[in-house]
């Protein structure tokens, strides 16, 4: 399966750009976020979906760490 390459780094760049909405006490927007994220894996971009949970991770880590738990949770989840 051919991805676009093009497409998939601008899609990166979309959920990359929404890591400050992941420090949110509503924990429904990151569910929806990490299910975006997962569309990554679906169309074979596994590299740029590995890199971004870990850019996230570290983000959160870094600026919300009271949200960090959460966030693992979830990606456990999903």
């Amino acid at each position: 399966m051919l991805v676009d390459k093009e497409r998939v780094r601008e899609y990166y760049q979309m959920l990359k750009e929404d890591f400050a909405d992941l420090c949110h006490a509503d924990s429904e927007y990151t569910k929806m976020w990490i299910e975006k994220a997962k569309n990554l894996q679906l169309v074979g971009a596994w590299y740029h979906y590995m890199i971004l949970i870990r850019k996230a991770k570290e983000y959160i880590k870094k600026e919300c760490p009271c949200y960090y738990q959460r966030f693992l949770s979830l990606l456990k989840r999903f």
